[in-house]
């Protein structure tokens, strides 16, 4: 895979990966994206709990949820939850992105050692 070729959150299936190199074909990163899994489902647990105390739906993808402007302005905490649940998403978008990248990689060196063996 070229590394211009970047995957995207949405086409990777994070349950199906190998995190525990079950095939015997470590790669070195299974250990980065099962910390990187974690981070995410952490991030997104607070991100819901934020949007849930602002009353704004959850429904698509959390990292692209819309916040109105007008809900930072209905009590006088509403504003810093607000900022706090920019901040989340902000911290989700890059968490996803250095997933993908670790990810890449990781299919990259499983490619070559599966082109190596056949070989």
């Amino acid at each position: 895979m070229p590394p211009y070729d970047t995957l995207r959150w949405e086409d990777i299936d994070i349950n199906d990966i190998d995190y525990d190199a079950l095939d015997e074909n470590p790669t070195g990163h299974e250990r980065t994206l099962r910390s990187l899994r974690s981070q995410i489902d952490s991030t997104e647990a607070i991100l819901r709990r934020y949007l849930r105390e602002l009353g704004v739906s959850t429904g698509g993808d959390l990292a692209h949820v819309s916040i109105p402007t007008h809900v930072q302005y209905r009590d006088p905490f509403a504003f810093d939850r607000a900022r706090r649940a920019r901040t989340a998403q902000s911290n989700l978008r890059s968490q996803r992105q250095r997933f993908c990248q670790v990810y890449r990689e990781h299919r990259r060196r499983k490619h070559d050692v599966e082109n190596t063996e056949s070989a």
